[in-house]
């Protein structure tokens, strides 16, 4: 979409302004131009006079009246100003007008002013009130009110809208804060996690011990680069879970079953990174064991938008829905899921006699 300049936004406002007050002025002349007021063929410098006052009125109340009186809850000087700009434009510059150039000359018959229904009281001077009728006080008074309403409206719609945009920001800063907090515990978390796996290999002087600390060299890469992003490619998602799966399994006994699915395409879309890792690390903290059968069932499809994860591990005796469903993995998901998919994502956890259950949807669309 192309931008505007900064240069190029000035001069539409100003031809939006220009195109303002010439409508303005189209609509409103007649009614102190026309045959019930005919102030302008005798004092032009009136009208324009109005108008200037009009147009310098607009610009004070939207920029020093409305956000140093208004805004700051100063009702009583905001009315009082307008009250004062109210009685200069309807009635002293009228009165002004009257007295330096009408009051002093005689009245005749030829004279434009003169009406049916107006007659001098005073041997031929007119009368304040009954110039005030002929300029038509009505008129001037709807003007005002137009200049008034927008002038007001507009700088207070400014102001809200300028407003609501800061606390977005505010907000979308203080969640990518919190996010960005959520994250690097992570990074330490998992780390250990996995540094307790090749501890383990290496305990027991298994060969697997090099191809794990290699599995571990690729998820750090991962943790270093890609988890910095507040969005990575769902494919990358599920390659690192893959590799974080086949690192855990790697110190697994043969009583452990594991089964690991993957439906749909996932070369198209975008998540939070380590979005999964979080409860396959659960489940084989707390669903694996080298004396007991045991076993892990993993799903991740995508249809159409919407990613279903679901993540099943049998429960080793002594754990319970308290224990799997604590620690800092999983409860540190759940803030990130309500901070990136507000609204957009359902996660369910729950155990039974057998096994421990999570059920995760995100609508990516």
């Amino acid at each position: 979409m192309y931008a505007l300049s900064s240069k190029n936004k000035k001069a539409l406002l100003a031809v939006f302004h220009l195109a303002g007050w010439a409508l303005f002025i189209y609509i409103t002349a007649p009614l102190i131009n026309g045959t019930e007021h005919p102030s302008r063929n005798l004092f032009p410098w009136m009208f324009v006079t109005g108008y200037l006052f009009l147009v310098a009125y607009f610009y004070l109340n939207g920029q020093v009246f409305v956000p140093r009186f208004l805004s700051k809850k100063r009702i009583v000087l905001f009315l009082g100003v307008t009250v004062a700009a109210y009685v200069l434009f309807c009635f002293v510059i009228p009165a002004v007008f009257h007295h330096y150039f009408v009051s002093e000359l005689p009245f005749r018959e030829d004279m434009l002013l003169r009406r049916p229904d107006f007659q001098p009281r005073d041997g031929g001077r007119m009368m304040p009130f009954g110039l005030f009728r002929h300029y038509g006080l009505y008129s001037r008074s709807s003007q005002f009110l137009v200049v008034f309403i927008v002038s007001t409206g507009l700088k207070a719609g400014s102001q809200w809208y300028a407003e609501k945009q800061r606390l977005q920001e505010l907000e979308n800063s203080m969640v990518q804060a919190e996010l960005s907090f959520l994250k690097s515990q992570i990074h330490p978390h998992f780390l250990f996690n996995c540094l307790n796996s090749i501890y383990y290999l290496a305990l027991s002087q298994d060969s697997k011990a090099p191809e794990a600390i290699l599995s571990l060299s690729g998820f750090l890469r991962f943790v270093t680069t890609e988890s910095n992003r507040n969005r990575i490619p769902l494919e990358k998602e599920v390659k690192m879970m893959e590799e974080y799966i086949h690192l855990q399994s790697l110190r697994a006994s043969e009583k452990f079953e594991l089964r690991f699915q993957l439906k749909g395409d996932f070369r198209e879309g975008t998540i939070m990174p380590l979005t999964f890792v979080p409860f396959v690390e659960n489940a084989f903290k707390y669903g694996i064991s080298a004396h007991v059968n045991c076993f892990i069932h993993i799903c991740v499809e995508i249809e159409r938008g919407l990613l279903e994860f679901t993540c099943d591990n049998s429960i080793v005796s002594g754990m319970n829905d308290r224990n799997l469903s604590a620690g800092v993995g999983l409860e540190n998901i759940r803030k990130r899921l309500e901070l990136a998919y507000p609204a957009r994502h359902s996660l369910a956890t729950g155990a039974d006699s057998v096994a421990f259950h999570v059920k995760l949807q995100i609508n990516l669309a």
